[in-house]
Formats: structure tokens, C-alpha cells, sequence
């Protein structure tokens, strides 16, 4: 059987669409209302390194989750929170044996200002988006303020759910009100219009891009570096300093991802799935998964049905 290797994700039965510089292309909610809920559930699995024009929040209601952007790390526990700005790399994936519930809300920036020649945009939502030190905030109650955002969260996400008449003004309040507590608390930060080290981070994407077009191929770390011009050590550099593992660890997890999702929606042997997702040795395909996911390929596939 022939497999066609999309440049997509699926979560919690949604697939996501990812373009060559893993920039999330999933429309999320509609061209009249740019937002959209999502409930998250993680344990032994992870969504992989990706961006979006929206901007997230999103709270843990259950369990725990490691959230990664840019080269920093979290644990998120029950009750934390957090915002992600426009265009912020980042990777979200379960703790073992960890059942985790993940309510998020995206929307994008234009749903508060809508046009560019507005005061929203111009006095507001342009320095917010494009502010140098806002990549995102963890959200935890101790922090009054940040307390009332995860509260005004909550009801944003519940309204998004239940869709009673007006709830897409209110929802638009919520978020609006959500934005001024940050401005209030986060100025400085936002202030700060310091260029961004687009080019490392643009590097980055054009070089997981070339993992995510040859991951079901043999690649070597030269190769990846090539796709962008720079030596192997800076390779090697980039990745460390900003998604924390190597190439082939990305690769790994990568082919396991894909391998995962084969064994759930074909009907592949685990042989042919291991070949169509990189690995030449299949019981190095089944003890590295196994690690990963905490199952057998063949238990994993029983497990989903």
C-alpha cells in the first residue's frame, strides 16, 4: 500500500495542517469569527513543534502537561495557564501515565481590533503582537491578576461551547478584558520593541521542515544543516538552543508520531509501518516506541480500536 506523507498532525481526533515552515494553516473557527475551543487531552502523547497567527490560552482542568517554547520548558499542573502571542513557536506534550485535560481558546488578533486603521490596532494590539518579550506568560493563582484571567478564560472557553445567543460578543469582551489585565501587568514587557532573532528561529523552521519532508528516509545531520546552509554544529547549536533536543531526537519523535497515528487509522502491518516512517530495524522501531508511548505498536493499535 502506497502511504502519502501529509505535512499534518492529528490531536484528539482533529487533524492539523502544517506548511513548509511548520506554520499551523488549521482554519480555526470562521472568517466572520476567528475563534475556536479545543479540548486537549494528553498521556502518552505530545503535539509537535508548530506556530499560528492566533493567539492561544489555554488551563490544565485535569492532571499535568509539559509545555516547550522557544528554548525554555514548563510543567503546567492543574489550575495553571497560559497565553502564547501570535507566531511563537512552541510544543505541547503528555507526562507519562499522566491523564491530562487541556481546554484551550484561539483566536485571532483581529477579532479585537479588526482593521489595521483602527485605534485598537494601532494603540493596542500592535504592540501587543509585536512586542520582543511577550512570547507567552504562565498563569498561576497565586498571582491575583492572573487568577482573574484563568477565571475569565474558563467562562470565555464555556461560552465557546455552549454558543447561547450573544456569545460571541461576550466571548470578544472576555478576551478584550483578558488583554488589558496583561497590558496593565505585563507594560514593560510589551513596551520593549526590540528586534526579534527572526532569522536563528526562521533557520529552525526551514530545517524541521526538511525532517518533516524526509523523515521516512535515512537523514543524517549534515543533510538537515544543508536545507539551510550552515555547518553541522550550527545545526546542532540551533536546535539545542532553542527546542533543547537534537535533530535525531526531533527525528525520532517525529517517526513515532507518524507511526502512531498509522497504526490507528490504517490497516498497515507493523512492519510496513516501521519502513514507511524511517526505521530499519523493527525491534529497534518497537522498543523506541514503546519508551515513547508506553505501549507496543501492537497493543498501541488494539488499545485505539
Amino acid at each position: 500500500m502506497e502511504i502519502q506523507h501529509k505535512h499534518s498532525y492529528t490531536c484528539n481526533n482533529t487533524i492539523f495542517t502544517l506548511d513548509v515552515n511548520q506554520r499551523e494553516i488549521t482554519k480555526h473557527g470562521t472568517e466572520e469569527f476567528p475563534c475556536v475551543n479545543y479540548l486537549d487531552k494528553y498521556c502518552n502523547s505530545f503535539y509537535p513543534w508548530h506556530w499560528h497567527d492566533e493567539i492561544e490560552l489555554a488551563y490544565v482542568e485535569k492532571g499535568s502537561l509539559t509545555v516547550s517554547i522557544n528554548e525554555q520548558r514548563y510543567i503546567l499542573i492543574e489550575g495553571e495557564g497560559i497565553f502564547i502571542n501570535s507566531g511563537v513557536l512552541h510544543a505541547y506534550s503528555g507526562i507519562n501515565n499522566v491523564k491530562c485535560l487541556f481546554p484551550n481558546i484561539l483566536f485571532l488578533p483581529s477579532l479585537i481590533y479588526g482593521t489595521k486603521d483602527s485605534v485598537y490596532w494601532k494603540k493596542y494590539m500592535c504592540p501587543f503582537v509585536e512586542a520582543a518579550n511577550l512570547s507567552h506568560i504562565i498563569f498561576k493563582r497565586e498571582e491575583l491578576w492572573q487568577e482573574t484571567v484563568l477565571n475569565l478564560v474558563k467562562q470565555a472557553y464555556d461560552l465557546l461551547s455552549l454558543k447561547y445567543f450573544g456569545y460571541e460578543l461576550r466571548v470578544r469582551n472576555y478576551l478584550s478584558e483578558i488583554l488589558c489585565q496583561i497590558y496593565e501587568n505585563c507594560y514593560i514587557r510589551i513596551s520593549d520593541r526590540k528586534a526579534k532573532n527572526y532569522s536563528e528561529l526562521y533557520r529552525l523552521r526551514k530545517m524541521l521542515d526538511f525532517i518533516q519532508h524526509h523523515y521516512m528516509e535515512p537523514i543524517q545531520i549534515q543533510q538537515i544543516a544543508d536545507a539551510v546552509s550552515v555547518s553541522k554544529r550550527e545545526c546542532l547549536r540551533c536546535f539545542n538552543h532553542i527546542i533543547g533536543i537534537s535533530p535525531k531526537q526531533y527525528t525520532i519523535d517525529l517517526r513515532i508520531q507518524k507511526a502512531s497515528e498509522l497504526l490507528v487509522e490504517t490497516s498497515l502491518s507493523v512492519t510496513e509501518i516501521c519502513e514507511n516512517c524511517g526505521f530499519s530495524d523493527q525491534s529497534y522501531f518497537t522498543k523506541v516506541f514503546r519508551e515513547k508511548v508506553g505501549f507496543s505498536p501492537v497493543k498501541w493499535r488494539k488499545h485505539k480500536q
